[in-house]
Parts: C-alpha cells; sequence; structure tokens
C-alpha cells in the first residue's frame, strides 16, 4: 500500500499496487484495484481544501483500466460542489474510455445534492 499526499491539481500518480491511498485535510481516499471493478473508498469531507486528493485518486482509478468503478461515499461527512464536480470529471473520463463509473453510500444529504443537480440516475447513485 502506498500513501500519498497531494497538491489540489496534481496529476495522479502511477500506481503501481492493487491499494493506494490519498490523503488531504480531513479527507483519505482508498482505490483498491482489481480486474474486474476498482473500488474507492472516501473518508470524511470533500471541500476546496480535500479536492484534489480526491480528483486524483478517482483519475488513477479510472486509469486503473477496470470495466467498472465504484465509489463509496458511506463515510463522507460532507460533499461539496467542487466534490460533485471531481466526480463528474472522472465520469467523463471512464465513459470516454467505455468505463462505468458507480457512487453507492450516499448518505441523505449527499444524495439530496446529486438529486438537486440531476446527477442521481447518470451516476447510478445508491443510497446509504
Amino acid at each position: 500500500m502506498t500513501r500519498e499526499a497531494v497538491e489540489a491539481d496534481a496529476e495522479p500518480p502511477p500506481v503501481e499496487s492493487p491499494q493506494h491511498v490519498w490523503v488531504a485535510d480531513r479527507l483519505s481516499v482508498t482505490v483498491h484495484h482489481g480486474s474486474a471493478e476498482t473500488g474507492v473508498e472516501v473518508r470524511g469531507e470533500i471541500d476546496l481544501a480535500s479536492v484534489g486528493a480526491l480528483r486524483s485518486a478517482l483519475f488513477a482509478a479510472v486509469r486503473g483500466g477496470s470495466p467498472t468503478v465504484v465509489v463509496d461515499l458511506a463515510e463522507v461527512d460532507f460533499l461539496d460542489a467542487l466534490g460533485l464536480g471531481a466526480l463528474v470529471a472522472a465520469r467523463t473520463r471512464a465513459r470516454a474510455s467505455g468505463q462505468r463509473l458507480v457512487v453507492i453510500g450516499a448518505r441523505p444529504l449527499t444524495y439530496r445534492l446529486f438529486a438537486l443537480t440531476n446527477l442521481a440516475a447518470p451516476f447510478d447513485v445508491r443510497r446509504h
């Protein structure tokens, strides 16, 4: 396992191990690469201070090439528009590569943000 602190707009580092962890202020993101599915576990708060780590982890997950990327937000306490934007950018990259990005474990307030922005269906968001 590798741990990495990232700057706000850092390009994701190459991922050589099956598990990689990004950390930022009040956030950690763990990516588990598999051949059929890549899991992304997000814990903490996603805001201006931490969105770079999320973006880097998501882009690395998509770059891993598995057909499905599953982003688990069950342990996310706060998600703002910047975090939602990072998820949209990752989904765009995934779709361009023929992959699917799914969000699971959305708590009520997180799910509400997806619903209010009409992104719940495109992301196939599953509630916590």
